[in-house]
């Protein structure tokens, strides 16, 4: 017996039911072709810009570095510094294009850092104007400050630094020469508004729509402007990401104005001082450093940055063994690279933390992964290669001012030694007026003896803080004389011993 036949109306709906689905498919798939071409175009376009902003900086950098190396002995010192300031400036350039490139590859992935509290933008503001009053000064453009806020934005201070830097130094390559930069701050609504004008050439509607893209710039007839057209798309994306918002306003032939808005912070909410030095850093140089990184060039750069900071630094590494190389040195604080070879950074500290002499020692992670290594478990901080020597110092300064002390010689003295210890303690004066008798006639060679002396018998009787200073100014005196540093470090072994 034959199935019932179905109505054809039925047949009908059915059919049209399965081509609508299929039609819904296929512009899906339309859909998701279109969004891959999209992003391929994009991808290419993004090659396309990084490559043509790494390769210029490079050729500057790669052919000034050849012909010092071919030509820089009998090179005059004039063109020699020279060529050595077009190597640095070109790599500070690229440094700065993987920077933005790192912070927008961060705000893109949901991993950018922001901690938002009471900031005081003209704060902020006065401290980027001072950072670039050397490059303002150059071409005669002056910084005029309007501060009219009386509440703190709520921002996270690093951010807004970022930012403001940002539009202020386009405000001064814009500006003509002998030009005037202003810097406008108010609050009002419930916001904090900070405007950046300037007297430069202006920019069109047109342009203005553009300004805040990736990869975006605009140069005005005649007039080119070195970067990347990072600078202000990443201004936006970290201002949104505080919660605020930028915008320009603009007449060809007038100047522009730049300005970001950023929500107040609550009534009563005090903001800390941006920049405030920390009153123990002072006390930190002559300390132990150690450096652990497989790059021998690495390694040398940063203990020599060091150690002309005034701090002794002594170079590993990182092969198994560190631990106990590092137990007989004692640093006070350690930099430690993420990624040695063969093994981790997180393997030789934790090899470093089996030594009872490292258990507390802080160690900050020295890294080139600022965006895959965000926050490395179990190390005291971070610092991020490459860095320029003032930062490198900065950082090693704040981490040993929050350390805890370390240990003196134990209080109990009812032993052998006890006798010795007293009668150094009781020679330190003598001790100390002879180094400053010979510093002061500057005899180099005595004095290096009268800190070796002292250096030993401090280590011996347990005295770590004279030990480590009486050693830092000997390394100073044998690599660099006197001077204004080895004049410092006596000043503190004074200080030191006026505290026995």
């Amino acid at each position: 017996m034959a199935p019932p036949r179905k109505p054809p109306g039925e047949s009908a709906a059915r059919l049209r039911q399965e081509l609508a689905a299929s039609q819904a498919e296929a512009a899906a798939l339309r859909a998701r072709l279109d969004e891959a071409e999209r992003s391929s175009a994009h991808k290419s376009r993004f090659i396309r810009h990084v490559s043509h902003e790494f390769r210029t900086p490079l050729s500057s950098i790669i052919g000034f570095a050849s012909l010092l190396e071919s030509e820089g002995e009998e090179m005059d010192p004039a063109v020699r510094a020279e060529y050595l300031d077009v190597v640095l400036r070109n790599a500070r350039h690229l440094l700065h294009v993987v920077d933005d490139l790192l912070n927008i590859s961060k705000v893109e992935a949901g991993a950018l850092e922001v901690t938002l509290t009471p900031v005081r933008a003209a704060e902020v503001a006065e401290a980027v104007i001072t950072a670039l009053e050397p490059q303002a000064f150059a071409r005669g453009i002056v910084f005029r400050m309007d501060d009219r806020a009386a509440r703190a934005a709520l921002a996270d201070a690093g951010r807004l630094r970022q930012v403001l830097f940002n539009l202020l130094e386009n405000a001064v390559k814009y500006s003509p020469e002998g030009g005037e930069v202003a810097v406008r701050v108010t609050d009002g609504a419930g916001e904090v508004r900070v405007e950046v004008s300037d007297r430069g050439p202006g920019i069109s509607k047109a342009n203005q729509l553009r300004l805040f893209k990736e990869f975006s710039r605009v140069n005005p007839p005649g007039l080119r402007v070195r970067g990347a057209g990072l600078g202000l798309a990443l201004s936006r994306m970290l201002t949104e990401a505080m919660g605020g918002s930028v915008g320009v306003s603009s007449i060809p032939g007038h100047g522009s104005t730049f300005w970001i808005s950023l929500p107040a912070a609550a009534a009563g909410e005090t903001a800390a001082e941006v920049g405030a030095p920390t009153a123990a850093v002072a006390r930190t140089r002559g300390e132990m450093v150690a450096v652990v990184d497989d790059d021998a060039d690495i390694r040398a750069y940063a203990t020599i940055v060091l150690r002309r900071a005034g701090y002794h630094a002594v170079a590993d590494d990182g092969s198994p063994g560190v631990g106990a190389r590092l137990a007989q040195a004692h640093p006070r604080l350690v930099l430690l690279d993420l990624h040695l070879v063969g093994r981790g950074g997180a393997e030789a500290l934790a090899e470093m933390r089996g030594f009872t002499a490292l258990e507390s020692v802080p160690v900050l992670a020295f890294t080139a992964g600022a965006l895959a290594d965000p926050n490395p478990a179990g190390f005291d901080g971070k610092v991020v290669k490459p860095v320029e020597a003032d930062v490198l110092v900065a950082y090693v300064d704040e981490a040993l001012a929050r350390a805890p002390a370390p240990p003196e010689a134990p209080a109990d003295e009812d032993d052998f030694l006890a006798p010795l210890r007293a009668r150094f303690r009781a020679g330190l004066h003598d001790r100390l007026a002879a180094i400053e008798r010979h510093a002061a006639a500057g005899d180099q060679e005595a004095l290096r003896r009268e800190l070796h002396k002292l250096r030993g018998a401090a280590a011996g009787y347990g005295f770590g803080e004279l030990s480590r200073l009486g050693d830092a100014a000997e390394e100073a005196v044998r690599t660099r004389g006197g001077g204004p540093e080895v004049d410092a470090l006596v000043a503190r072994l004074r200080d030191e011993v006026s505290a026995r």
